[in-house]
């Protein structure tokens, strides 16, 4: 965490613990020594084989007892396994003026620094709900990780988001809902991402601005409001309350709240 972020937020600069510190880090599996390099292919197929090795079940479960046990870092999986088992094979298209791919919205070839990449997964749940080699990344961690039992606390605070949300205000936004939300345990940040990951698997979406529970949402069609600043990610940034819960989606994505 003090890598990257101070009690004034984001360093301009990493600070990086000392030698045995982040030896045993790397040695914990939450450090790492060396970048991630791949390709367009490569990263793609990173995705689809990582949320192969996983059931809906598992990271479902994970996302439920996060709500009480505040493991982030297992929260993040359940979006991450909505986009990538939608995500189809297909070669780098880039966009017109753009080196993004039309498709996922990837370049040919990408670097990532995965401890910054960690950092967004236990400092809030992951950030980049559409971003590929977080998405692999994500899930392969996901993998190695120790689970936490859904607990009844857990349910019952699913249960209760699930409900806030189908009673939400007409009017009310994502980021104005997640203040309410004081049943998931977190602050607003923490609670925002909440209505991200659920945003992408099509549990919070609108008639036009669907997420990833039928099919992939390619990056051309991930519209985005005309404002200056768009503080939710697709297509959560589009909700209202008025638009409520797609009970198929949380059906499919957590049948344990679908009640």
């Amino acid at each position: 965490m003090k890598t990257f972020w101070s009690s004034q937020g984001w360093r301009s600069q990493p600070s990086w613990p000392s030698g045995d510190v982040f030896s045993r880090a790397v040695a914990a599996g939450v450090m790492f020594t060396e970048p991630l390099i791949m390709d367009h292919d490569e990263c793609v197929m990173a995705a689809q084989e990582a949320a192969a090795e996983l059931t809906t079940a598992d990271v479902s479960d994970a996302f439920i007892a996060s709500l009480t046990t505040g493991r982030l870092d297992l929260r993040s999986a359940l979006g991450s396994f909505a986009v990538a088992r939608q995500l189809p094979e297909h070669p780098y298209t880039p966009r017109a003026h753009s080196v993004q791919c039309g498709v996922c919205g990837q370049t040919d070839r990408s670097q990532e620094d995965l401890n910054k990449l960690n950092f967004e997964r236990f400092k809030w749940g992951g950030l980049r709900r559409d971003s590929i080699p977080f998405v692999a990344f994500d899930l392969e961690q996901f993998s190695r990780a120790p689970r936490e039992e859904v607990g009844r606390k857990a349910q019952a605070a699913g249960q209760q988001l699930v409900s806030a949300l189908r009673n939400a205000p007409p009017d009310v936004t994502a980021s104005q809902m997640a203040a309410r939300l004081k049943m998931v345990k977190g602050n607003q940040a923490e609670r925002e991402v909440v209505l991200d990951i659920l945003g992408v698997c099509g549990v919070l979406r609108t008639s036009q601005h669907r997420g990833y529970a039928k099919e992939f949402v390619p990056v051309v069609e991930r519209v985005l409001p005309s404002q200056h600043y768009v503080d939710r990610s697709y297509p959560v940034c589009w909700w209202r309350g008025r638009d409520g819960v797609d009970e198929d989606a949380l059906r499919e994505f957590l049948p344990q709240l679908a009640v």
